[in-house]
């Protein structure tokens, strides 16, 4: 087999690290931010997206150019609701920096963008609120792809809906928004539960999501836009209910089932009488709801396509689901018990 060189972006992020265990047998360069801890890397790289030259000197630039094979392009500031410009700096106009590198590498470009871009796709932008929390993320993340697209660079693009941890261990290096969510609702915190009529509850395990993307940087094959989705096999809002509700049960929560709510047609309890911190999780909520919606509710999704061709799995979501609230149930069990002991 010959050894890729592969230079990886946001080598530190939960899906560069579980991108970056998948291409172990090759020798991967991490671009990273802040932590420098990651396993499997043969050599790591300080860097900064929304610098000239990602952050690295000239000849350690040069030198990447003169070696890397392929770029896997994951690093991003995926955190929703912030000011347009901080996306700017970071996810477009670092997306033009690599793709400055590729061309001087003559390199292809693997981006992680994600699947509520088809929402803008759609010309359905309009149809969120001006304030909806994640629409600057996923305008950001299409911009980066329209300049992929444009610069002429050989590339694939996947675009993962949300995540949970491994299909089997339920881990990732940090909790996700799904799991952040969760563990609102399976405090019993939640008043009722936002969805749009029609709209599945699409997640995707991690190690699906780093397989995709490694067996599709190791094929050569370029020119595919790769839906990381569960589309129409994924979870109805109920479906997902009782596993919350279920895992409640399991670490010793009852937690009752709570009506499901189209927002567009009124708020059981208004958003101004919940408490503060449950509003904004509603808030979130519904925000995602509404890109979920805007994205036609269920899905394009390309992992049956991913199975036959590059063998990528497709578990149950819903045991993927169900093992990524039990991780971290366990981690928050095992840190508290740390503290106790530590006093």
């Amino acid at each position: 087999m010959h050894t890729k060189t592969i230079l990886l972006t946001g080598a530190a992020g939960v899906i560069g690290r579980a991108v970056a265990d998948e291409l172990r047998a090759h020798r991967v360069i991490g671009l990273v931010h802040n932590d420098t801890d990651v396993p499997g890397l043969a050599e790591t790289l300080p860097g900064d997206l929304s610098a000239p030259r990602l952050g690295l000197d000239s000849a350690t630039w040069d030198r990447l150019a003169a070696e890397i094979d392929a770029i896997v392009h994951s690093g991003a500031l995926t955190t929703w609701g912030l000011p347009w410009p901080e996306y700017q700096a970071i996810n477009v106009d670092g997306t033009r920096r690599v793709i400055e590198l590729a061309e001087r590498a003559g390199a292809p470009v693997h981006l992680v963008s994600t699947c509520f871009v088809h929402a803008i796709e759609l010309g359905r932008l309009d149809d969120l609120g001006p304030d909806n929390v994640v629409r600057p993320y996923i305008r950001s993340k299409l911009d980066s792809e329209l300049l992929l697209a444009a610069s002429g660079v050989p590339h694939n693009v996947y675009r993962p809906t949300n995540l949970v941890g491994d299909s089997t261990t339920g881990a990732s290096s940090r909790p996700q928004i799904v799991q952040t969510m969760s563990d609102w609702f399976c405090r019993g915190k939640a008043p009722f539960f936002p969805a749009h009529d029609g709209n599945l509850v699409d997640v995707v395990p991690l190690d699906v999501t780093a397989v995709a993307i490694a067996r599709g940087v190791l094929a050569g094959e370029v020119g595919h836009t790769r839906w990381l989705t569960y589309g129409p096999a994924a979870m109805s809002v109920a479906d997902a209910q009782d596993v919350l509700v279920d895992h409640s049960r399991r670490v010793g929560r009852e937690v009752t089932r709570v009506p499901i709510v189209d927002p567009r047609r009124g708020l059981p309890v208004p958003l101004a009488e919940v408490p503060a911190t449950s509003r904004a999780f509603l808030k979130v909520l519904i925000d995602v709801s509404e890109v979920t919606y805007a994205s036609g509710g269920v899905l394009p999704t390309s992992l049956p396509e991913l199975g036959d061709r590059y063998g990528v799995p497709m578990p149950s979501d819903r045991d993927a689901y169900r093992a990524s609230l039990a991780y971290w149930a366990a981690e928050r069990q095992t840190a508290r018990t740390a503290m106790k002991e530590a006093v």
